[in-house]
């Protein structure tokens, strides 16, 4: 009789450690992994995005597109690829704005652009419309103002000028080039 309870009290214990190491192993491949993505999700996810702004007077400000933008709750920031930005002064066009890349955050109060961005005066409201090259540029829509520390090239007709960092005031249509400038301006007969 002791080798029969032994043996009862034996498979009653493997079979305690055998459900408590198969709920042990469900547990523990249920909880997420903090590490499984160095890389976070966005939450939402937006094609061919077009997106109008609009001052507290309801007047247009400038609108928006992107070929994608993505949004990142938890970071409370907002990708744009192929962004491109039109900015009105009295309902008319008055500067395009293009980049690769944008991020921003806060709300869009600051954009900050990547690859190959140009901004340039509308073609049909001036004749000879400033156009500026640059690598990256910080953009706020809302105070109209932009600055890189970046490289920039300024054309305008057929002069070219070359700067290290510049500040932009969109609405007064004022530019500061910061350092190393170096222009040429050539007559056309």
């Amino acid at each position: 009789m002791d080798q029969r309870k032994l043996v009862i009290i034996g498979s009653v214990t493997l079979l305690l450690l055998a459900g408590l190491l198969r709920w042990y192993t469900d547990y523990a491949v249920s909880q997420p992994s903090p590490n499984l993505s160095s890389t976070p999700l966005p939450d939402t996810i937006v094609l061919n995005l077009e997106q109008l702004n609009f001052n507290d007077a309801g007047q247009l400000t400038y609108k928006l597109h992107a070929k994608q933008a993505r949004h990142f709750e938890k970071q409370a920031t907002a990708e744009f690829t192929d962004l491109s930005l039109i900015i009105f002064n009295n309902g008319k066009a008055e500067w395009h704005v293009h980049a690769n890349a944008g991020l921003t955050t806060n709300n869009a109060e600051i954009i900050e652009l990547s690859g190959d961005v140009s901004i340039q005066q509308d073609s049909k409201s001036h004749k000879e419309p400033i156009q500026l090259n640059t690598a990256k540029l910080l953009f706020s829509p809302k105070k109209e103002y932009a600055e890189t520390r970046e490289p920039v090239i300024i054309q305008q007709g057929t002069s070219v000028t070359h700067a290290t960092g510049m500040k932009v005031n969109i609405r007064a249509g004022e530019i500061t080039l910061l350092s190393n400038v170096k222009s040429r301006y050539e007559i056309t007969p």
